[in-house]
């Protein structure tokens, strides 16, 4: 039986056939020449090879990028691409010298030779036609380069962006790849004087002494260390003569960061520093002349499966798995938008941005095979659904699975599953051993909502919840869904899947029981869900101490709303806080107490009272209260 991760013969023998076209393809592609703007011939060449491959439907988008799609009438589709420009002039000159089965050119591996990748893996898909859950797209773009600015991703994202599930980028090398993204914005700084004459003139303001001082003051800003955040002046010009006081200077200046919220907070400095410098002296200008995007916020999960495939794939081929790093590529654009990217090399080489650039050649043949691989196996990780939502379990299978997990986790739990009657929790079950300590469990949660995280087929983790629940613990929060149970399979954890079934749920809830307020309850010991929790936004609103054995609390949490922002916890001593009031504040508290809403809302005057314990103006605690209690009752 084949392991899950090798590379299939049919690959191999597609490699093996077609080796010597893909090397003469690279030989005739890298020395087509390109430039970032200028990348025509490339275009062209690219469009009457995939013609000539039988990819008849191939074509170009107003751009240029060039674009052939399998199955484009297919909803969901992964992007693959692959740049066509290089750091060099069109005047550069190109010549391959090779040394054995080691090829130097500029340009070969950044990114010559994973255009050659993608061209090849285009060319088995159409051959082979597979079987995939989603259509691909494959794409040679422009604009990757320099100022480029990943216009060519930039506008197949915003043609795509509603259909896409996922993208990677065929760039680099083949030690590394790239599932983490560097972002930069690039500025051209200008300082302006009156200027005049060295000597005569002496004591005026020169624009480049000025641009020195901006500089300076840039260059003390407090990066944040643990976001990996840089800046840097790369180009400084100014002035026309050794007697002149210059009359204009400017300078090429960037950030870097891998956080988004740095990279914003880096902006906001150099805006409040050039303002601060502005005068009738000296008058700057900023001008933005590149931007790429940080990463926002993707699906853990889909990221790491993603990573983990195309790690599995490149080792498979040829024995090495790729480390993990940050770079500023194509997946920038996809990952700023909350699409699952990754950026993968599949040859040897080095000398990127040189004239000494190589490439070995060996390589090739292996890295085609990753490369065809690669594209069929990461839609997947992408398109297949693996949450199920239902309102019960009926079907065997997922029952026996649940069950199996069940057991497994039994001793994860406090008091264990065997030991509870049901996910109510409110009688424990006997301690003494059962014959089946599981069985009464898996039947109440098989009747409640569940959803349900499947790999392969097989339930891997699920969560249970119940609506119109009601416990006197949680006598505020009166018809509540309440998640009952969560169990992920232990080879499956710290990959994000509690966040994704938490967000499952929260949007089935959402859908059934509009308006409801989500509740649980687990116990004080459990960090890892209560972090979860907190990430999450659900609030502890209630603590029995040592309900679970000495040490052990049962904790109660509710999913925040909106006006939730006015409360505190209320962990705190009604009557002592009412304590501090004065007598006219008490007489007033005491009539807003006895409303009709008091049942329903007494967990806001506990936190209402809490926010002025250290405020010593009684009549300015009180105000407060009735503020909050306004806010949050329909009085």
């Amino acid at each position: 039986m084949r392991k899950k991760w090798e590379i299939e013969d049919e690959y191999r023998k597609f490699c093996r056939n077609n080796k010597e076209l893909a090397l003469q393809t690279l030989r005739e592609l890298t020395l087509t020449p390109t430039e970032t703007g200028k990348e025509e011939q490339r275009i062209a060449y690219c469009v009457e090879w995939m013609k000539r491959q039988g990819m008849e439907s191939v074509h170009t988008d107003e751009l240029g990028n060039v674009i052939w799609e399998y199955r484009p009438e297919q909803k969901k589709k992964v992007l693959y691409t692959a740049h066509l420009d290089t750091v060099f002039s069109l005047e550069e000159p190109l010549e391959i010298k090779e040394d054995g089965m080691i090829w130097r050119c500029p340009g070969i591996t950044d990114d010559t030779v994973n255009v050659v990748m993608l061209l090849m893996a285009a060319k088995y898909v159409h051959e082979t036609e597979p079987e995939l859950p989603c259509g691909l797209i494959f794409a040679s773009d422009l604009g990757e380069e320099g100022l480029g600015n990943l216009c060519g991703v930039r506008a197949l994202v915003d043609h795509y962006e509603e259909n896409l599930c996922g993208m990677a980028a065929f760039d680099l090398y083949r030690d590394k790849m790239y599932p983490i993204c560097i972002g930069s914005v690039r500025y051209r700084i200008s300082a302006k004087t009156k200027g005049g004459h060295s000597f005569l003139n002496f004591g005026r303001k020169n624009a480049i002494a000025e641009l020195a001082g901006l500089i300076g003051e840039l260059y003390r800003f407090q990066t944040d260390a643990a976001s990996h955040t840089t800046y840097n002046v790369g180009k400084i010009e100014g002035g026309t003569s050794v007697n002149t006081i210059a009359q204009d200077a400017f300078m090429l200046f960037e950030f870097r960061s891998e956080d988004y919220r740095s990279l914003e907070a880096c902006e906001t400095y150099l805006e409040e520093t050039i303002a601060a410098r502005q005068s009738e002296e000296v008058q700057y200008s900023c001008e933005l002349v590149g931007k790429r995007p940080c990463a926002r916020e993707t699906d853990p999960v889909q990221m790491a499966r993603m990573t983990r495939c195309a790690q599995k794939t490149l080792k498979a081929a040829d024995g090495e798995e790729p480390v993990c790093s940050e770079a500023s590529t194509d997946c920038n654009i996809p990952l700023s938008r909350h699409i699952p990217a990754i950026c993968v090399g599949f040859c040897r080489g080095g000398g990127a941005h040189t004239r000494e650039e190589w490439l070995d050649a060996a390589s090739v043949e292996d890295g085609m095979c990753a490369a065809a691989a690669l594209v069929c196996r990461l839609p997947w990780m992408c398109c297949e659904s693996r949450i199920v939502v239902r309102d019960g379990i009926e079907d065997q299978k997922e029952r026996e699975e649940i069950r199996q997990l069940l057991e497994l986790c039994d001793q994860d739990f406090v008091p264990l599953l065997s030991h509870r009657n049901s996910t109510s929790q409110t009688n424990w079950a006997e301690t003494e051993e059962k014959t089946d300590g599981i069985a009464e469990y898996l039947e109440n949660i098989c009747s409640q909502h569940v959803v349900l995280w499947k790999k392969e087929g097989v339930v891997r983790a699920f969560m249970t919840w119940k609506d119109h629940f009601n416990c006197e613990n949680l006598e505020a929060y009166p018809d509540s869904c309440y998640l009952t149970t969560l169990c992920v399979w232990p080879d499956y954890r710290g990959q994000g899947i509690s966040e994704v079934m938490y967000a499952e749920a929260e949007k089935d809830i959402a859908a059934k029981f509009p308006g409801s307020r989500i509740t649980l309850r687990t116990w004080s010991t459990n960090g890892a869900q209560e972090h979860i929790l907190d990430k999450l936004g659900y609030g502890l609103v209630r603590r029995l101490k040592d309900d679970r054995g000495e040490g052990i609390d049962t904790v109660y949490f509710v999913k925040k709303e909106e006006n939730d922002r006015y409360m505190v916890l209320a962990n705190r001593n009604l009557w002592r806080m009412i304590w501090i009031l004065n007598l006219e504040s008490l007489l007033i508290t005491i009539g807003v107490l006895c409303t009709k809403f008091l049942k329903t809302h007494i967990h806001l005057m506990k936190d209402a009272l809490f926010v002025g314990t250290k405020i010593g103006n009684n009549r300015m605690h009180f105000s407060l209260i009735i503020q909050i209690l306004l806010t949050n009752m329909d009085l």
